[in-house]
């Protein structure tokens, strides 16, 4: 039988994972990448997730962390109905038609509406007021001429941002401001010890402005002007800062992180894709678990890879083979929620698990 899965852990849980596989109340913290069309890998997983049971209950709560898509994935995870919610995302995600004619105000309305299409207004009060799971949201605020909505302007603020980024990471904080949305009875325990930025508090007025924040990327999708509850300023998406896993989200000693990702490398911010040696802090990834598709799971995909955001130029004028494709890509993830769930409750996971760092084999990274 094929393993398509691959997984590693930090030097922390290393040894617990390998002694008691993954128990579901050490898990504190689900972290879902930024990405795009991405996500598309990870449906198989989350939905095995969701049905499982492995996100904790009343007797203990669990943080979702995500930017962008992740984020959205970590909403939908804690609506009502959980694998409606995330259905009807994957649906309104997957079936969004851009063309040349599209401007970044129309594709914001667009996304706008993938927001309204998962999340229902009874939602709003449930994620706010969840038994056992609490959501942070990772967005940016604007500064200076990363504010702007000329597109001539950005263009010019990204392209600074590029070459500070190289230099330094600290470059970015000229442009972004880290700002983190969260729910729950406390502010997230990432927030109080090492978060760079500012946090404020989810309510009824805000969420779905700030899920259509984490998804507005600079120069393609129209910022969020004004959130309310939020310090002045124009929001985008989050995965600017805070990409894929850019903050120690451990909660304790032995509390894991489970981080399903679509790819070995884990990238710390937006611009850090073009940066081969650019690495998330240091022991941010000591309680991390991930689980991500080997190449023997991407070869079977249509095209042999991971979709992305360059799919919808690509098929740009074959609209229906992107979604088939995509289509296609959450069908066939289904295999990786299925070989997860059995290697967590046969406990065969014990002895698949890496150090971090040293798992052979990757997949199409970026």
């Amino acid at each position: 039988m094929k393993q398509y899965l691959q997984y590693r852990a930090g030097a922390s849980i290393l040894p617990i994972l390998r002694d008691e596989g993954l128990r579901r109340e050490r898990i504190k913290v689900f972290a879902a990448p930024a990405g795009g069309p991405k996500w598309f890998a990870s449906v198989g997983f989350d939905r095995a997730l969701m049905s499982s049971g492995l996100l904790g209950d009343s007797d203990g709560r669990v943080l979702l962390v995500g930017a962008s898509a992740g984020a959205w994935r970590c909403l939908a995870m804690a609506c009502a109905d959980p694998p409606s919610a995330y259905e009807k995302l994957r649906i309104a995600y997957s079936r969004n038609v851009f063309t040349a004619e599209h401007t970044s105000e129309s594709i914001a309305a667009a996304l706008k509406s993938n927001v309204d299409d998962f999340i229902s207004d009874s939602d709003i009060p449930f994620i706010l007021n969840h038994p056992h799971l609490d959501v942070a949201i990772h967005v940016v605020k604007s500064r200076g001429p990363a504010g702007s909505e000329r597109t001539w302007v950005q263009a010019g603020a990204l392209a600074a941002a590029f070459v500070l980024n190289a230099v330094s990471r600290h470059g970015m904080a000229l442009f972004f401001e880290r700002v983190v949305f969260y729910s729950g009875p406390h502010e997230p325990l990432f927030v109080r010890n090492s978060f760079r930025g500012s946090s404020v508090r989810l309510d009824l007025n805000n969420l779905r402005q700030a899920a259509l924040a984490t998804g507005c990327i600079p120069y393609v999708v129209a910022g969020v002007p004004e959130i309310p509850a939020a310090p002045p300023g124009r929001y985008r998406d989050g995965g600017m800062v805070d990409y894929h896993i850019n903050q120690d989200y451990s909660a304790g000693p032995d509390g894991i992180t489970l981080f399903f990702h679509h790819q070995r490398r884990i990238v710390p911010g937006w611009f850090d894709k073009h940066l081969s040696w650019r690495k998330p802090p240091g022991g941010s990834l000591d309680n991390v678990l991930q689980v991500y598709p080997g190449p023997e799971f991407v070869a079977l995909l249509p095209g042999g890879r991971i979709p992305d955001r360059t799919d919808f130029t690509t098929f740009v004028h074959d609209p229906v083979e992107r979604i088939r494709r995509w289509d296609e890509v959450s069908q066939l993830s289904g295999i990786l929620g299925e070989e997860f769930l059995e290697a967590v409750e046969s406990g065969k996971i014990r002895g698949l698990i890496q150090p971090m760092g040293e798992t052979p084999g990757s997949t199409s990274e970026g």
